[in-house]
């Protein structure tokens, strides 16, 4: 529905001084003069960008074509952006040029509308505005989002029609939205379609390889690519650590002489996401030796693994870098600072974040939500999930995971029962294992072995091993050895290569004293070449991240460390402490069990 702007909807009377305040002469309202100042002051505040939009309104400018597109960019891309009000003034203008009309486009694909990308380039042809080779890329771009293949192609022949297949922006778009297509031929008929082709279109290639899973053939590409350039390494690198090939990512970044930040950002993300969070902060690290200023997604990315590792103190020195340098807080940035508190133990920090944030996503919510369960604090969680309904925003399945989370570490049943029922009646979000899993911890926890297995045979879908994991741990709590016995043999038939379920079955017959029976599982495991993977910790001291493994040795500080913890074990037994042997997994007296329980090397 379109929309006409008036003047009612922003200020239309501007006082000499309100006019002054924009750096606007009140004798001369000259198109370069508001070009300017849409350019310069309108993005980063609001105040000057109304102030501007009555002039352009009181002046007579609105029709300048250069005027209101630019005006559209500033709604729909300043710091505060509007993107409503930037389809209002696009509605507005009459019979828009190319450039009115690229304005739009961007603000929609840049405002997660792609479709209407799509409609308005339909538009656009339909009243015979020519596209140029600033429209296509955009378009392409929204086809790629969408799968819009048949749009896709149609949009392609119009490039052809139009002569604009030479065009090195408009040709790797085009090889970009056909490689997201998983049509990497066609994409490669348009690189060797005999038109000019720099390196971004071989780059462009090479991402679209990676993106559908051929890390050959962008290797291949990549060793015949002529000039490459930041660009050609940063796609394999990206697509090496997305992989998980990451000797050979670490490899191809020591090689570059210019790295930048998208450089720094890929090899970071890849690591975090695949678990390296040691090896994400040695790269931050060296980064930081570089003089590179991380931007937000480097910094989320660190924030995430600072997290994993429990590394407060670079947590820290990352939040304060934030603070110096100015560094707008946004949701993603909000979220990752929030989450990074509460999984360092330091929930007043990360409430202090989130009570500061501005613009707070659903993800937010849940990071808050989830770290109040995490540390205990059920009846926070739920009242914090209560006020995000009351705020008018829609908590998704990830909310309702937290929640009952939450529940679990609270033993509160008649909750969690009551979130899985309002999740699906109230807001008709279907549960999903995870959610059935947490139900089954809840009530095993509690005692409830039965009514959990109920709730196991009665799901829509079939239960991973993390379900009867949940209900085996409540087994051993609880001392059902007979029920845990037979839960046991199903998480052995599902995943017979986890140490993790024999360990698991064996502490149920260990808690009893059944150590022929432990010693059986030891058999099976040594027959079926099951080898438990070490335990292992991790402690930031000073930024530096040490690992400790299961009677790894390695420390150069190794003596110093057992001594330290010889002492606080002897001061912990002059406390009252006693260790508990129930879980020690040998057949021997119990002073020899207290003895493992606590022995240093």
């Amino acid at each position: 529905m379109s929309t006409k702007l008036t003047t009612t909807d922003l200020p239309h009377h501007l006082k000499p001084e309100e006019i002054s305040a924009t750096n606007i002469p009140t004798s001369e309202f000259s198109q370069k003069t508001i070009l300017d100042i849409l350019n310069t002051k309108c993005h980063t505040s609001w105040q000057h960008l109304k102030q501007a939009h009555a002039v352009i309104l009181k002046s007579g400018h609105f029709q300048d074509h250069y005027v209101s597109g630019t005006l559209v960019k500033c709604y729909a891309n300043s710091r505060f952006s509007n993107f409503e009000l930037a389809l209002k003034v696009f509605n507005s203008v009459h019979k828009p040029n190319v450039f009115v009309w690229n304005s739009v486009l961007r603000a929609c694909l840049e405002h997660n509308e792609p479709w209407r990308v799509i409609s308005l380039y339909s538009e656009m042809v339909g009243v015979d505005s020519k596209p140029n080779k600033f429209t296509y890329p955009t378009v392409f771009k929204a086809c790629s989002i969408t799968e819009a293949d048949k749009e896709g192609v149609q949009v392609h022949a119009h490039v052809v029609k139009n002569g604009l297949c030479g065009d090195v922006h408009v040709k790797s778009s085009g090889i970009q939205m056909y490689a997201c297509f998983g049509c990497v031929n066609k994409a490669r008929q348009i690189l060797d379609d005999g038109s000019k082709s720099d390196v971004i279109c071989w780059n462009a290639l090479i991402d679209g390889y990676l993106k559908c899973g051929d890390i050959e053939g962008a290797k291949e590409l990549f060793k015949s690519t002529k000039d490459k350039n930041t660009g050609s390494y940063n796609a394999m690198i990206s697509g090496f650590a997305r992989f998980g090939r990451f000797e050979e990512a670490r490899k191809l970044f020591n090689e570059m002489n210019d790295k930048d930040e998208i450089t720094w950002s890929a090899i970071i993300d890849g690591y975090t996401k695949d678990g390296y969070y040691k090896e994400a902060l040695e790269v931050f690290n060296e980064m930081q030796r570089d003089k590179i200023k991380p931007r937000k997604f480097v910094l989320s990315c660190v924030l995430a693994a600072c997290a994993s590792l429990g590394a407060l103190d670079q947590g820290i020195w990352i939040h304060d870098h934030v603070k110096r340098n100015s560094i707008y807080v946004d949701a993603v940035l909000g979220t990752a600072l929030v989450d990074m508190y509460a999984k360092c133990g330091r929930l007043d920090m990360a409430w202090k974040v989130f009570e500061d944030m501005k613009m707070k996503e659903v993800f937010t919510w849940n990071a808050m939500i989830g770290g109040l369960a995490m540390h205990g604090r059920a009846d926070d969680a739920i009242e914090l999930f209560f006020k995000m309904q009351r705020e008018k925003m829609r908590p998704d399945r990830i909310t309702f995971a937290c929640v009952l989370s939450a529940c679990v570490h609270a033993g509160m049943i008649d909750r969690g029962l009551q979130a899985l029922t309002y999740m699906q009646q109230m807001y008709g979000i279907d549960p999903e294992v995870g959610h059935y899993g947490c139900i089954v911890d809840l009530l095993g926890r509690a005692g409830y072995l039965a009514e959990a297995e109920e709730v196991i045979s009665s799901m829509p879908m079939e239960p991973n091993a993390a379900v009867w994991e949940a209900l085996l741990g409540a087994c051993r709590k609880h001392g059902e050895v007979e029920f845990g016995e037979r839960l046991g043999k199903i998480l052995l038939e599902m995943e017979p290569e986890n140490s993790g379920r024999y360990a698991l079955l064996s502490n149920i017959y260990a808690k009893e004293g059944r150590c022929d029976d432990v010693a059986k599982m030891r058999k099976l495991m040594k027959e079926r070449g099951i080898k438990t993977n070490p335990g292992s910790s991790m402690i930031d001291v000073n930024g530096v991240i040490h690992e400790f493994k299961t009677g790894d040795g390695s420390h150069p500080q190794v003596k110093e460390i057992y001594l330290m913890l010889k002492k606080i074990i002897e001061k912990l037994k002059m406390e009252g402490y006693s260790p508990n042997s129930s879980q020690v997994l040998f057949d021997i007296d119990e002073e020899e069990k207290e003895i493992n329980c606590t022995q240093v090397p």
